[in-house]
């Protein structure tokens, strides 16, 4: 959703730091490693998530003429999740214990046996059923170190910003006018960016005024 097609919302952000060197080779490498990987229903995990083909999610085998358009690099970030109904594990789980009784001539099960049945009913509906599959859009403009990403949710944006900076090495930094003085694109110093640490917020308002305010009808 994003950049092709759907809705135009999204956060943006810019990279810290400066592109060297053959970057682009650097950039490949962090992707192959983090591409996105199906889940395994065999396996002790609800979600997944990584870098896709970003105009066809269930393409992850990516070299750069996927994702390099011009100054831009742009990428799909594909999250898969198993999502059971609760009253749907209830009532399996259910049927599940009854067999276990039934089969061993017993009038209940222990809180253990429970887990167990448990488990393998979770097992056997991931078997059964089809993660749901969210796909965003991240478009990288090389040139002036700005990253959009097409999505609004906090949790999302905080697994963008952890994937990106684990496959590129590089930090972000949400888009503000503190961002921007920040970036290396913003002509200052790198003494001048240190000295940004320390400054301390102004308040164009006295505080007694802007509760007097509040409080008038």
């Amino acid at each position: 959703m994003g950049a092709f097609s759907g809705s135009l919302t999204y956060r943006q952000y810019r990279v810290r730091d400066s592109l060297s060197g053959d970057y682009l080779k650097a950039f490949d490498e962090g992707i192959q490693r983090n591409l996105f990987y199906p889940l395994d229903p065999s396996k002790d995990q609800d979600r997944s998530i990584g870098w896709c083909d970003p105009k066809f999610a269930l393409d992850t085998d990516l070299d750069p003429s996927a994702y390099v358009m011009t100054d831009y690099l742009v990428l799909g970030l594909r999250v898969d999740a198993w999502s059971i109904p609760a009253t749907t594990l209830k009532l399996y789980t259910e049927a599940e214990v009854r067999r276990v009784m039934e089969e061993q001539k017993r009038e209940s099960l222990s809180r253990y046996e429970h887990a167990e049945a448990k488990e393998r009913v979770v097992m056997e509906l991931k078997r059964r059923i089809l993660p749901s599959t969210k796909v965003i859009d991240m478009v990288w403009n090389l040139s002036d170190g700005m990253v959009r990403f097409f999505s609004s949710s906090q949790r999302m944006n905080t697994d963008f910003m952890d994937l990106f900076e684990t496959t590129f090495g590089m930090t972000l930094l949400p888009h503000s006018a503190y961002g921007a003085a920040q970036s290396t694109q913003s002509g200052l110093l790198a003494s001048e960016r240190d000295q940004l640490e320390a400054i301390e917020p102004s308040y164009f308002v006295y505080a007694d005024t802007a509760v007097q305010a509040m409080t008038e009808v």
